[in-house]
């Protein structure tokens, strides 16, 4: 009888023994399970990590590519010069026009041919800064002696499609009349958010009588 309950005991204990290492076995399993997944999940990060660091590598390149960098800067250059020479065309024939004392022409086709010039100058100061009708008649140079220059075309060099230009104004008689400021885009080839300052000897200078 003592035999038997030995017997039990030892089998009884046999199996909580059995019994805990797998229980152990299963823990340690569904440990390494976890680490294996955590590691399959940086092993993912990190991939993605190297193709954004190869396509950062890439941009970086292309970004600092003097070649490409020089092309952009001179084609933009050209770009601002040609919109600078339309635009100062532009406020010549409408300063000509709403700044003058003068009569209009008697001849027939002389007048016609003015307001033709006109009219295709309003067109243009559309399409480059927006101008409305109202917005027309207020000229950047107030007197049609004055000289309009494009001074500067790149106030600072970074790869943008918008960049400050600078245009200068001189009196009939070589004094500073005044400078005015305005934003580029390359893209649109148009003014924008354009800013005029005059000095004392322009604002002295200015004709308000208009050819109307």
């Amino acid at each position: 009888m003592l035999g038997k309950c030995f017997q039990a005991i030892k089998t009884y204990w046999l199996v909580i023994i059995i019994g805990g290492g797998v229980a152990g076995m299963l823990i340690f399993m569904s440990n390494q399970s976890k680490v294996v997944a955590e590691l399959e999940s940086d092993i993912e990060t990190i991939e993605e990590l190297l193709v954004d660091a190869e396509k950062n590598k890439v941009a970086l390149e292309e970004e600092f590519d003097a070649k490409a960098h020089q092309q952009r800067i001179k084609e933009r250059t050209v770009s601002a010069e040609e919109i600078g020479k339309e635009i100062i065309e532009v406020d010549d024939v409408l300063t000509a026009f709403y700044k003058t004392n003068e009569p209009l022409p008697e001849d027939k086709k002389e007048r016609d041919a003015l307001f033709a010039r006109l009219e295709e100058a309003k067109k243009k100061n559309t399409e480059l800064t927006g101008a409305t009708e109202a917005d027309h008649i207020k000229t950047w140079q107030l007197n049609p002696q004055w000289t309009l220059t494009l001074e500067s075309v790149l106030a600072y060099q970074q790869d943008s499609d918008r960049f400050p230009v600078l245009f200068l104004m001189e009196t009939g008689d070589g004094k500073s009349a005044g400078l005015i400021y305005a934003t580029y885009d390359v893209t649109n080839h148009t003014l924008s958010n354009i800013s005029r300052h005059y000095t004392t000897d322009g604002l002295k200078d200015e004709v308000d009588v208009g050819g109307i």
